[in-house]
């Protein structure tokens, strides 16, 4: 038996959830596929997907087995990148998940010099707030803000990511501008949304931290529209300051300074990280564009 293929096709039909689909893909008919992936289930001794005349679906053992069989099989995959491609121009896909207002904002700026330069290199890029694995979402690299990651990936900081409290001098002029905490009652907010929930103000007091009852009065997983809706005066915005600094320039928005910390978590270091795994730096495109965007966006940091 090709293990090997056998791995390919249950790939992929676990991706499709569809024999045929999984077929087409690889110019093959489906009794094939069947075929093959029955042949591992017999050698392994154990049922990896559930068949009826309508679905396919993964078992719990199939689970668990493709998990390490897409490690594997990425790493594989790497291996033989990096071999066609060590002495080469740069090129192929390379797949980029990034935040979305972080991506908006400062990413594709960046990645639009960035494919002047290395024309051969075709870029899929993802935005989304959503958590990403490197390996088993076949990601080249992930940009993500919050603590530092503690997983089994390669971290280089871009950015501190400090929160700014900010509002619109009109919005100021009418509703007052608060100096505490307690005065952020009187007061509405534009809030982000998480990939999970809203993300809720917290503020540092004499008892540590705590999270600021304050009224929403516009909630948006959106960090531009966030700010547009401050730059129309409709109330106080909690943003990353990369995301704040052209409205505070311009003098659309101005920094609210209280007489305590205010963030969206309690304290410990934070910042914006690119990530990647070491096994695919060593790959022509993902190594250039690693320090192309460290270079362009990292602040020094590091």
């Amino acid at each position: 038996m090709d293990k090997l293929r056998a791995l390919q096709y249950l790939l992929k039909v676990a991706d499709t959830l569809s024999f045929s689909r999984a077929a087409k893909i690889f110019g093959v008919p489906a009794s094939s596929i069947s075929r093959r992936i029955a042949d591992l289930e017999r050698e392994l001794g154990v049922e990896l997907l559930h068949r009826t005349t309508r679905t396919v679906r993964l078992t719990e053992v199939g689970t668990l087995y493709l998990e390490q069989v897409r490690a594997g099989m990425a790493q594989l995959n790497d291996a033989d990148e990096l071999v066609g491609l060590r002495n080469s121009t740069p090129s192929g896909t390379l797949r980029i998940s990034a935040m979305p207002s972080y991506g908006q904002l400062l990413l594709m700026p960046a990645l639009q010099d960035f494919s002047g330069r290395y024309p051969d290199i075709v870029l899929d890029v993802h935005l989304s707030d959503a958590l990403v694995d490197l390996g088993r979402d076949q990601i080249d690299i992930a940009v993500r803000g919050g603590s530092q990651p503690q997983d089994r990936v390669v971290v280089r900081k871009l950015d501190p990511n400090y929160f700014i409290l900010a509002a619109s001098p009109q919005y100021l002029a009418r509703m007052g501008t608060p100096r505490t905490l307690d005065d952020l009652q009187n007061h509405y907010a534009l809030m982000y949304r998480g990939p999970n929930a809203v993300i809720k103000w917290q503020g540092s007091g004499n008892d540590g931290w705590r999270e600021i009852p304050i009224t929403p009065t516009f909630i948006s997983n959106d960090g531009a529209s966030l700010i547009a809706m401050a730059c129309k005066h409709r109330g106080l915005v909690l943003l990353s300051e990369w995301g704040l600094k052209g409205c505070l320039s311009r003098g659309e928005l101005v920094k609210v300074i209280l007489d305590q910390p205010i963030s969206v978590n309690r304290g410990g270091e934070a910042g914006i990280y690119l990530l990647y795994l070491q096994t695919r730096y060593q790959i022509p495109k993902v190594r250039v564009a690693v320090e192309f965007l460290v270079e362009r966006l990292g602040s020094g940091q590091q």
